[in-house]
């Protein structure tokens, strides 16, 4: 297995392009704060191996380096992006929003 860092684009906090900002009765939950999981990837391992890792061990992950990742919101997909840097710190830059069911 070949193991090499990766150069992540490093971006502004600027948004730029279409809002996904609800309409309507949606407007009034604008303000609640949600927590986003960004998925990476998944991996499988025996659990003798987990046992076994040690710093510095890479654990090979499903998802090819050009894929997007997915946002969530709970266990829904609710847009997928690019990793980037944001300072110091990562970020993800969206490239596509999931297209939003009135009817939930």
């Amino acid at each position: 297995m070949s193991v090499s860092s990766i150069e992540l684009p490093v971006v502004a906090e600027e948004p730029s392009g279409k809002s996904a900002a609800p309409a309507g009765r949606l407007a009034a939950l604008a303000g609640v704060k949600a927590d986003l999981t960004v998925v990476a990837g998944h991996a499988t391992a025996k659990v003798g191996e987990l046992l076994a890792l040690k710093e510095g061990a890479v654990l090979s992950l499903d998802t090819a380096l050009n894929a997007p990742f997915d946002v969530m919101l709970g266990d829904q997909v609710i847009a997928r992006g690019e990793l980037v840097a944001v300072g110091d710190q990562f970020g993800v830059r969206i490239t596509e929003v999931a297209p939003h069911d009135a009817s939930q």
